[in-house]
């Protein structure tokens, strides 16, 4: 008789609650240590996916900014190199340092009184 009030006394828990466990209770604190993995491996490590994240995003800039330098130089190089764009450059200067003038032409400056002929 006493094995059948047991069943039934199991049973009744069972519909209420699952019964206990001891290695699904240990499992439980199982989780924990993959977890703590998880957050370690994104966000606190030196080599966490968001600080790899960051540096493939600062590299995509300094690509950029390597291909605009480039550029940059390529196009100065061609104004050295070629004497058309070097005189064009030296004249540019003359007239707008030096205040120089070609035959015919009118300077005015500012703050003079008289315009300056050459």
């Amino acid at each position: 008789m006493r094995d059948i009030s047991d069943r039934i006394q199991r049973y009744r828990l069972s519909r209420y609650a699952p019964p206990e466990d001891p290695v699904r209770r240990r499992l439980r604190w199982v989780w924990v240590l993959p977890g703590l993995w998880l957050i370690w491996v994104v966000f606190v490590s030196e080599h966490s996916f968001l600080r790899i994240w960051q540096l493939s995003r600062e590299r995509a800039r300094t690509a950029a900014e390597l291909r605009r330098v480039k550029a940059e130089i390529a196009r100065l190089d061609v104004l050295v190199h070629d004497p058309v764009a070097r005189r064009e450059l030296a004249e540019h200067a003359l007239r707008e340092q030096a205040g120089m003038a070609q035959p015919g032409e009118i300077i005015y400056r500012i703050g003079t009184d008289q315009p300056t002929k050459h």
